[in-house]
């Protein structure tokens, strides 16, 4: 049976397609490689709900959206530029606008003003002295942020660790030592609080059984009863990280 044409339609913050799939038991959304959104609903599906719907998923939409612009970037450079312009925190339900003034200074500046805006003054043309000035940035809050919600999370669940640390390594979102010791990846704030939360729960379920044997999964399982679903995602969280933290 074939499916009804692309219908181009507008939502609140993107332009999207609409397309009725006899197949489809629920509205799903799909970005192409070009970051073209369409929305792929039931038959008779009332399209009205579309832009609720689409508002409710705006972060991912972003994050896809500039994950997909960085690949055609790659392919042709000219086509986005390296300085992003927003930073999205999904951790910390945060978007952060990021400007860039430049100065005769030598170096980079960066002034984070309320309301989540971010300047960086100086040698603004310089995209490696840019990049690290965000980094160093982002680092700093993730710090800030990681830290005490580990601390929560630990009391929620009556497991203790010895002290935390904040890195930014290019594959483990955490690890914990024998002596419960527990590392944290900074770029935790790209992801979901929900998942967020699980790579918590899993360290320190780790100061308990320092394995993957069914008792760790378990104890995992008694403080996060949605790991498997979290997990799997987890496995595609670095699609979340920008290129000028990889």
């Amino acid at each position: 049976m074939s499916q009804a044409p692309i219908v181009p339609d507008s939502g609140p913050a993107n332009d999207y397609a609409v397309r009725e799939s006899p197949r489809a038991k629920h509205v799903s959304l799909r970005i192409s490689a070009q970051g073209q959104l369409e929305v792929i609903v039931p038959r008779g599906f009332d399209c009205r709900n579309i832009p609720a719907i689409i508002a409710q998923k705006q972060s991912w939409i972003n994050r896809v959206q500039r994950k997909m612009a960085l690949r055609q970037s790659e392919a042709d450079p000219t086509l986005v530029s390296p300085f992003p312009d927003s930073i999205d925190l999904a951790a910390l339900d945060q978007i952060w606008q990021v400007s860039y003034r430049p100065t005769q200074a030598s170096g980079i500046k960066t002034i984070v003003h309320p309301n989540c805006q971010l300047v960086l003054l100086g040698d603004t043309k310089d995209w490696e002295l840019c990049r690290l000035a965000l980094k160093q940035w982002f680092v700093q809050t993730a710090k800030q942020q990681l830290a005490p919600w580990l601390a929560r999370i630990s009391d929620q669940v009556g497991l203790n660790y010895t002290r935390v640390t904040i890195r930014s390594p290019k594959t483990r979102w955490g690890s914990c030592s024998s002596t419960h010791n527990i590392s944290l990846n900074s770029k935790l704030l790209f992801l979901r609080p929900a998942v967020v939360r699980y790579v918590l729960v899993h360290e320190l379920c780790h100061t308990i059984h320092f394995n993957h044997s069914p008792e760790f999964w378990e104890l995992v399982s008694r403080h996060e009863s949605r790991y498997e679903t979290l997990k799997a995602e987890l496995k595609k969280g670095h699609y979340q990280v920008p290129h000028w933290m990889e």
